[in-house]
């Protein structure tokens, strides 16, 4: 089942928006199983997840790339004994490693799984 959400930033509902070039909604598609066939199209539904799911998508996001970084940056400093060494290769782990995360998405769909429920 394909479900249409809207993503705001936090002042999105703020009453001087039209003034403020920080407000922002993004509307996006996620794909999530349903086996019962108990939803229409239209109808208005909640999506939830675990925060088990929202930690490791944060673990893998962010604080995954941002250790791999800081130990290469500081491993080719102190290896090599030059900054551009280290920041070069910081930079190209971070390339792969978000290769590597987007030739394992379909495998990463399987496990980030979302539930529908009627509201």
């Amino acid at each position: 089942m394909r479900v249409k959400i809207l993503q705001e930033t936090a002042c999105a509902g703020c009453h001087a928006q039209s003034m403020c070039n920080l407000s922002d909604v993004k509307e996006k598609i996620l794909e999530i199983p349903d086996h019962k066939g108990n939803f229409r199209v239209g109808e208005e539904v909640l999506v939830t997840g675990s925060a088990l799911l929202g930690l490791k998508a944060v673990m893998l996001a962010f604080f995954l790339p941002m250790l791999i970084m800081l130990v290469l940056l500081f491993a080719g400093i102190r290896l090599f004994e030059s900054e551009i060494t280290g920041a070069g290769m910081a930079v190209s782990a971070l390339i792969i490693y978000y290769l590597v995360l987007f030739f394992l998405k379909n495998k990463l769909k399987r496990k980030f799984v979302f539930n529908l429920n009627k509201i």
